[in-house]
């Protein structure tokens, strides 16, 4: 997978980003020819309440997978927000790449980006309308 298909769901980003707590929440979405597609953000509580780092409820986890099973789709990504920027991946970001393999869109006030941990390495991937 090569290129992230947002669309609106940008504009989601940036909204979630104007908290001073990360935001969080799961990209439902499919996959087709190697571009991932996002069609909805199922908004989930950070537990932490924390400006430097997330965790998603639980309950609202598994209500993600539900949701997305009962439209034929699929949890594609994780998307969060770092209050200041860069939406670069933070250490506790890597490690969480490790335990959820999805792509992770990581939004600032003033811009996003998407990441993917494959084979230890971290790689951007692209944002496409």
């Amino acid at each position: 997978m090569s290129k992230l298909s947002l669309g609106a769901l940008k504009n989601i980003a940036m909204l979630m980003a104007k908290s001073w707590v990360e935001s969080v929440g799961f990209i439902i979405g499919s996959e087709e020819l190697g571009v991932v597609k996002g069609y909805a953000v199922y908004r989930a509580d950070n537990i932490r309440s924390s400006p430097v780092e997330f965790e998603a409820k639980p309950w609202h986890t598994v209500q993600a997978h539900v949701v997305a099973d009962k439209y034929n789709l699929k949890v594609v990504g994780i998307i969060h927000t770092h209050p200041s920027c860069p939406p670069a991946p933070s250490i506790l970001d890597i490690e969480g790449m490790v335990r959820w393999p999805l792509i992770w869109v990581i939004a600032c006030e003033s811009s996003i980006a998407a990441y993917i941990l494959k084979d230890n390495i971290i790689r951007e991937v692209e944002i496409i309308d």
